[in-house]
């Protein structure tokens, strides 16, 4: 699929855990449209790496494998609703 989303949280993050339902309920509305994936950087430190992931959460849009929009910190439904719907 051309159109993904990678999701990266820890199991330690409070924020993370308020984003996780929200990214969840977009993830299955969006389902087969864009490949929505979470990355625990507590077990795949190296993908956090290779996408210069600083902090938790963070949300990286990719468009053909290119970032497009990228979200760190609390973020409300709308606004990733608006940018699933653009990846």
């Amino acid at each position: 699929m051309s159109n993904s989303v990678l999701f990266f949280k820890s199991p330690s993050c409070p924020v993370c855990k308020m984003v996780d339902p929200v990214f969840n309920e977009l993830a299955g509305k969006f389902e087969g449209t864009v490949d929505a994936e979470k990355v625990d950087i507590t077990e795949d430190i190296q993908t956090a790496i290779d996408n210069g992931v600083m902090a938790v959460p963070t949300i990286l849009f990719l468009k053909d494998g290119a970032e497009v929009e990228r979200f760190t910190g609390m973020v409300s439904l709308d606004v990733l609703n608006q940018a699933f719907e653009n990846v």
